[in-house]
């Protein structure tokens, strides 16, 4: 494993990534970007599912919202992949980034579940989210609140 991880860092992008002035942080600018998009659409529709904006139909939002999610998970994903390369070893060494990719699990087996389930079935003029949904809207907030979080803590660990 370590000589994967030190062979995913001494690729030339690994390296441009760790050396040039303004790779890294631009990058990590990018990530920020696509993790406003993913946690901001998301959150919109979480705090839907817990009942707020009850005038609003879960399913039209979804619908909004879900592509948005989409996109910005992309560019956060692309953009963490691109850092993970500058520092690989580090990075997997540390709990705190384990974690972070263990939320994130948690977070898409929660999305795919509620989009598998309870939001394939939703009327399209329904306001009233059932207590499953209301269950995956706050665990999604909890799951992304701690992946944001634990981003942070690596910056400094």
């Amino acid at each position: 494993m370590a000589s994967a991880l030190h062979t995913v860092e001494a690729t030339g992008f690994g390296r441009f990534m760790r050396e040039s002035l303004y790779a890294y942080p631009v990058v990590e600018a990018i990530h920020i970007a696509g993790l406003a998009l993913l946690f901001g659409s998301i959150a919109l529709v979480d705090l839907r599912l817990l009942g707020l904006g009850r005038r609003m139909p879960i399913a039209a939002l979804a619908r909004y919202a879900v592509p948005w999610s989409i996109l910005g998970f992309l560019v956060a994903a692309a953009s963490g992949l691109a850092m993970f390369t500058a520092h690989a070893t580090e990075f997997v060494t540390q709990p705190v980034f384990m974690l972070k990719m263990g939320l994130i699990l948690a977070a898409g087996v929660n999305a795919a579940l509620l989009h598998a389930g309870p939001l394939r079935d939703l009327a399209s003029d329904d306001l009233d989210p059932t207590s499953r949904m209301r269950l995956a809207g706050a665990l999604s907030l909890v799951f992304w609140l701690g992946v944001i979080t634990c981003g942070r803590m690596l910056a400094y660990l």
